[in-house]
């Protein structure tokens, strides 16, 4: 994964915005699990908190940077590789005031691995944080998993790739534009396609959550906010794009931002995401009425 890259990826969704905020205020868990389809995403969390925690811009350099990855045939990570790698977490940090620790794809390891690996997870050395990153929580044996602080992170490929998400994004900056067509007509067809436009997205959500239902978190509100906060995102990314197009009308920007802001808001409290949306596109309406 390139870090500078997908930064803005990480950095979108929910489950990373705790985790930083937690180590900024001195609370973050000794023993943690990360959780996503796109593994490459577990570990770019786990090498940007590394880098906070170490205080190293490439944390891989550092003496105090400890990792075990699946390797052999079976790509595995065997009993061996953990009794090494316990034997060192209880040494002090050489250069750090912490170590930092990495199991990448934990859920390849071997039986007896894990169960080595249970004491150190319950007990951490109060110098030490651990991340282990999987795919599926499935993949992971129960007892690991009860030990640890877990965080479901969600790919933004997921979305960002996602066909219908571009068909509705297209439909919604098309929509935007015919906001501003002066023609009477063209006006009250922007109010059916505005209701057009809810509709597709409702049910492009309700796919989204479904999707979630058959995943290792059935029902977790915080999946659910991880998915409105990247559809979120989408819109604005939208907005501002078809804003940077139309200078002419770029005065009312800043207020249509502050009203998606707002609505950010009020789904983070947990009002209804359709909801908000809907009222979100009539202030759209509204505020260019107003201001043509």
């Amino acid at each position: 994964m390139n870090l500078q890259k997908d930064f803005l990826k990480i950095k979108s969704q929910e489950g990373f915005t705790p985790l930083l905020e937690s180590y900024e205020n001195g609370s973050l868990p000794n023993s943690n699990l990360l959780v996503c389809r796109d593994i490459e995403v577990c570990n770019g969390v786990a090498m940007l908190l590394a880098a906070k925690v170490l205080q190293r811009e490439n944390p891989m350099t550092c003496v105090d940077f400890l990792q075990v990855r699946p390797i052999g045939s079976m790509m595995q990570i065997s009993v061996d590789q953990i009794r090494e790698l316990c034997s060192t977490i209880y040494l002090s940090p050489k250069v750090c005031e912490k170590k930092f620790v990495v199991i990448y794809d934990a859920g390849r390891m071997h039986g007896a691995a894990a169960n080595a690996f249970l004491k150190t997870l319950e007990e951490p050395p109060d110098d030490t944080i651990i991340f282990l990153t999987a795919s599926r929580l499935h993949t992971i044996l129960p007892t690991i998993v009860g030990r640890c602080s877990v965080t479901r992170l969600s790919s933004g490929d997921e979305l960002f790739g996602n066909k219908e998400m571009q068909i509705w994004l297209a439909n919604y900056s098309a929509w935007l534009s015919s906001l501003f067509d002066t023609n009477c007509e063209k006006k009250n067809n922007a109010v059916m396609q505005m209701y057009l436009l809810l509709a597709q997205l409702e049910t492009l959500l309700a796919s989204l959550l479904a999707e979630l239902e058959t995943d290792d978190f059935p029902g977790e509100q915080g999946n659910k906010q991880g998915i409105y906060g990247l559809l979120l995102a989408q819109i604005e990314n939208e907005t501002a794009s078809f804003f940077r197009n139309d200078l002419e009308h770029v005065k009312i920007f800043p207020k249509i931002i502050s009203s998606l802001e707002n609505k950010a808001y009020l789904i983070a409290l947990n009002v209804n995401f359709m909801s908000c949306i809907e009222t979100f596109l009539i202030e759209i309406f509204q505020m260019i009425v107003k201001f043509l």
